[in-house]
């Protein structure tokens, strides 16, 4: 019985063994991309690439990467057909006003990690709406994304990553800068309370916050250890938001 979601996987043969392993429960749902790494790689992105770098470099680069996913698939003794065909994954792109496979207040858990900026915001509304019908009461959705401007653990995102020539039209195009003050404002609009994890604010703070500041909060969710565990979180250090949906009064 499918109880979680995530949203917007990003090939899991990508993930490290452990990690992997805990996706691989049939309890999951994953509605993502299947492309591999070598088709993300967009004309006007690959031509600036090799005017800086040369052709060399560009096939080293995709080539670590496909080797990279290959190796670690390895690892827990799968081939990349096998992850998919041991997962529930759907290829998945977004367009808003679209629903998600799932009836009202059936899902436990949802994660998504670097996806939403994927999205323009009033898409990303939409989808965090159509999140808030399918979970249960006292769900949760753990929205990790890019601190694209005020983060101090690393220099700010280039403007129209992954490169200024990479059109809108492009699913590897960010099309929203997130920061705490929107993210955390978008998603109490969605109509959850608000759990802020890790974030930078305006006086470039680095904020990262213990779960347990919240167990009051959390203590009726079901998902009790995936919302203690971060392990499988790969981009640790981004901006981490939690969304409860509240039982209604």
């Amino acid at each position: 019985m499918i109880t979680r979601l995530q949203l917007g996987t990003s090939r899991l043969e990508n993930l490290q063994p452990e990690v992997l392993q805990k996706f691989l429960d049939k309890s999951w749902m994953h509605l993502g991309d299947p492309e591999p790494i070598s088709k993300r790689y967009t004309i006007p992105y690959l031509f600036e690439i090799y005017k800086k770098h040369g052709t060399y470099y560009i096939c080293a680069r995709v080539f670590q990467k496909l080797l990279s996913n290959k190796s670690k698939a390895a690892n827990v003794g799968l081939n990349i057909n096998d992850i998919y065909n041991s997962t529930n994954f759907r290829e998945f792109y977004y367009h808003k006003g679209d629903k998600l496979p799932f009836d009202d207040n059936s899902i436990n858990f949802i994660y998504s990690e670097h996806f939403f900026e994927h999205l323009f915001i009033d898409e990303a509304f939409s989808l965090l709406e159509e999140c808030f019908r399918i979970l249960k009461p006292f769900g949760v959705i753990r929205t990790c994304v890019t601190d694209a401007d005020l983060r101090t653990y690393e220099p700010p995102e280039p403007i129209g990553f992954p490169h200024i020539k990479v059109p809108y039209t492009d699913p590897s195009k960010h099309k929203t800068r997130w920061s705490i003050y929107s993210l955390e404002q978008i998603i109490k609009l969605a109509g959850f309370d608000s759990v802020p994890l890790r974030y930078c604010n305006k006086s470039g703070q680095y904020i990262k916050r213990d779960l347990s500041y919240a167990a009051k909060i959390y203590e009726k969710c079901d998902e009790q250890e995936l919302i203690y565990d971060v392990s499988y979180i790969s981009r640790i250090d981004s901006l981490i938001v939690d969304g409860i949906k509240k039982a209604s009064k």
